[in-house]
Parts: structure tokens; C-alpha cells; sequence
């Protein structure tokens, strides 16, 4: 209980939230606690999950990735066309092309300054097409006889699959690097004020080009295992996981300006939405709803940061005009 009172309030009203959620849906919705319907809800929290938080790297330095989508049907299109050779091989070409990519963007925002939204929309468009050229008339199939990837990708084990373990431990390996490696502190320094991170001798250059690279590589990571899981990847069977990746990352908490956010907000998010969309399905309601549900909450969760940010500003507001008027509380210990 203590541990939950020393938490910000916004993360305190998102638990409840989903503490909520999670006794009203099971006391409401007949199989909602069963084994089958856990492990789909884990599954594709992981998935989206991994979408989410590599638009969080970019949204921790300041910035945001609107091409991961189209990243992401890339790669997938890329590893599936490659598997028939070696999937093993489809996969790491997949994954680096995609973090050549991801560096490339970020180096470009350093050295031109170019609004990072305009810059990804650009290669969102730019991407699409390109996955389109690459599956003229239909999408890249898994070869019949590596189906045994899919099946084993979703092969349940009590509540998890392969696929949200591959996943969750994606994520948490990022949240580890975020917490415990230079880079990663480096990233909330040019998130928080990038002027003083450059004067702190930070490479904003080398900050931008890991956050987008990691964005890209995430998405793809997530693209492959959708393709995987499925068999098949088209041109335009990944656009949900742009909408999906920026809801999942705000309703978590992580903010818009920078500079801070981690794994457990992204996974926090991305459980909320998953158990609506779960709810939706099990309780036969129509997925217009889902959105109403979804959108009601983003709406909630924007507001609600905003009005702490607000509060935030004040505090700090009066701290410093109380600082002003009593200097001799700095000079001389009061």
C-alpha cells in the first residue's frame, strides 16, 4: 500500500483503471479469466507492446516515429520472401536494414533539424509503397513447410505462448538498457533539455539515431512475428500498429514532451486496451464500441496528464517565487 501511495498520480490512476477493468470484466463476462483468453491478452500485449515501445524511445527523446507501421509491413514482407532460403537469415537482414533505416532518420533530425512528424509521415507514404511494389499481386506466404514457426509461436504454455515471451523479454531487455547503460540515460537527458544535454558533451546526433533505430528495429521485430504467427505479410496488413503503438504509449502515461516514460508504462497501456478489446470479443458487443471505449480513455488519459502537468508547473512556479523573496535561506542556511 505504501509503495502504491508513493507513486505519481498518474500512475496511480491508471492502476486503478485497470484494477477496475480487470474485476469488472471477470465478474461480468462469462471465460474471461480462462487460460485461453489470458494467454491471447498476453500475447498481443507483447506484440503491441513492442510496437509501443519503440515509439516510446522517440517519444523520450522528444520526437515521434509515424513510419512504424510501414516499417513494419516491410521487414515482415522482407523476412517471409527470404524464408524459403533461410528464415533464420530473412529475419537478421529484416531487422538490420530496419535499424539502418531507424539511424539514418534520426541523423537526418540532428543535421537538418527537420520536424521529426513530417519527416516519418514522408517515409510512412514512402514505405507503404515499397511494400507494395514488393507484393504486386499477393502477399509473401511462409513456406508450407516451415507452418511449423506459426504453430509454435502460439502453442500455449499455461498462460503464455512463445510469442509473448519473445516479446515481453524484448521489451524488458529495452527497459534494462534505458535504466543501466549510458545511452539510455542519455536519451532522457535530450528528451528533458537538449541545449544542456549538448553543453553535458551528450551526442544528440548518436541519442536521435538510437531512438529511431530502435523504433524501427521494435517495429520490424513486431512485423516478423505478426507474419510469422499469421504466414503471410501484405502491403497494408500492418497499418493498426501505428494507432495502436502511439495509444498504448499515451494511456501508459508517457508524455508528449519528452524526457521521461518507461517499459512499465508502455505495458501498462497496452493491458488496458488489451483487456477492452478481449471484453469485446468474449461479450459479443460490436467493435464500434471498442473504439468509443478506447477513444473515451486516450481522451481521459491526455487530459489528466495535462492537468498534472499544469499543476507540476505551478508548484514549481511558486517554489521559485518563494526562493525570490526569501534569498537568505539560500545565502546563509537561513
Amino acid at each position: 500500500m505504501k509503495g502504491f501511495l508513493r507513486m505519481n498520480t498518474g500512475f496511480q490512476v491508471r492502476i486503478a483503471i485497470l484494477v477496475t477493468l480487470l474485476i469488472g470484466l471477470s465478474s461480468s463476462i462469462p471465460g474471461f479469466l480462462s487460460l485461453a483468453n489470458a494467454s491471447s491478452v498476453i500475447e498481443n500485449v507483447g506484440l503491441i507492446g513492442l510496437v509501443g515501445t519503440g515509439i516510446m524511445l522517440t517519444m523520450i527523446v522528444g520526437q515521434l516515429d509515424l513510419a512504424v507501421a510501414s516499417v513494419a509491413a516491410v521487414a515482415a514482407i522482407m523476412a517471409l520472401s527470404l524464408a524459403g532460403d533461410s528464415l533464420p537469415l530473412g529475419i537478421v537482414v529484416a531487422l538490420v536494414m530496419a535499424g539502418l533505416y531507424g539511424a539514418v532518420i534520426g541523423y537526418v533530425i540532428d543535421r537538418t533539424g527537420v520536424n521529426s512528424l513530417v519527416l516519418t509521415v514522408c517515409m510512412l507514404i514512402a514505405l507503404r509503397g515499397l511494400a507494395l511494389v514488393m507484393t504486386p499481386d499477393r502477399p509473401a506466404i511462409l513456406p508450407f513447410e516451415m507452418f511449423w514457426v506459426s504453430d509454435g509461436l502460439v502453442a500455449q504454455w499455461g498462460p503464455l505462448t512463445l510469442m509473448g515471451i519473445i516479446c515481453l523479454v524484448a521489451i524488458g531487455c529495452v527497459g534494462l538498457a534505458l535504466r543501466h547503460t549510458k545511452l539510455g540515460l542519455s536519451m532522457y537527458a535530450v528528451g528533458g533539455n537538449p541545449e544542456r544535454a549538448r553543453g553535458s558533451g551528450v551526442s544528440t546526433a548518436r541519442v536521435y539515431m538510437a531512438a529511431f533505430a530502435g523504433s524501427a528495429m521494435l517495429g520490424a521485430a513486431a512485423g516478423i512475428l505478426a507474419a510469422l504467427r499469421s504466414g503471410s505479410a501484405s502491403g497494408l496488413g500492418f497499418e493498426s500498429f501505428l494507432l495502436a503503438g502511439i495509444t498504448v504509449a499515451v494511456v501508459g502515461g508517457i508524455p508528449l514532451e519528452g524526457g521521461r516514460g518507461t517499459v512499465v508504462n508502455v505495458l501498462l497501456g497496452a493491458l488496458i486496451i488489451r483487456l477492452i478489446s478481449s471484453a469485446v470479443a468474449l461479450g459479443g458487443i460490436p467493435g464500434s464500441f471498442e473504439s468509443i471505449a478506447v477513444g473515451g480513455i486516450l481522451l481521459a488519459m491526455l487530459l489528466l496528464d495535462y492537468g498534472l502537468g499544469r499543476r507540476r508547473q505551478s508548484g514549481a512556479a511558486r517554489s521559485r517565487a518563494a526562493a525570490l523573496q526569501n534569498p537568505s535561506t539560500h545565502t546563509n542556511g537561513g
